[in-house]
């Protein structure tokens, strides 16, 4: 029987000192950008809104607030709603890492546990502000 090993090396997800990565399956960075048009006097003008950001994670269940996993982190953050600070490094195995940071409130945590499979949950993080981006420099790894 082979044992088939999830890691979560290219994307790391840190709130305040709990660090979720290699439980994370999937994880996304998403920024939109929203404006409006407005008439003028000297033509159509385009008036930014500003950026709005979400942060969202897949994972592998890792146990209960009383645990100190990287559930329970997300669980205490959801159910206080308060701010939290949040750090993501996304492609550390890759020659482009980058690194996002910022401060965001937890707004969904679902966990699934089905009969026949790795327990699994969902994160989703709403940012305050924006998120302060970092190129990472090529390392001159080959791709």
């Amino acid at each position: 029987m082979a044992t088939t090993v999830i890691t979560g090396k290219k994307f790391t997800v840190s709130l305040g000192t709990m660090d979720g990565s290699a439980q994370v399956t999937t994880g996304t960075v998403d920024e939109s950008s929203s404006s409006n048009t407005i008439q003028t006097l000297a033509g159509s003008a385009t008036i930014s809104q500003g950026v709005e950001s979400t942060i969202s994670a897949d994972f592998l269940y890792d146990g209960d607030q009383a645990a100190g996993g990287f559930y329970g982190v997300l669980k205490t953050a959801l159910d206080s709603g308060a701010e939290v600070d949040v750090d993501i490094a996304g492609g550390t195995d890759q020659t482009t890492p980058a690194s996002w940071t910022g401060k965001a409130v937890v707004t969904s945590l679902s966990a699934e546990f089905p009969a026949d499979d790795a327990a699994t949950c969902s994160a989703e993080l709403t940012v305050s502000g924006a998120l302060a981006f970092t190129p990472g420099a090529d390392t001159g790894a080959a791709a």
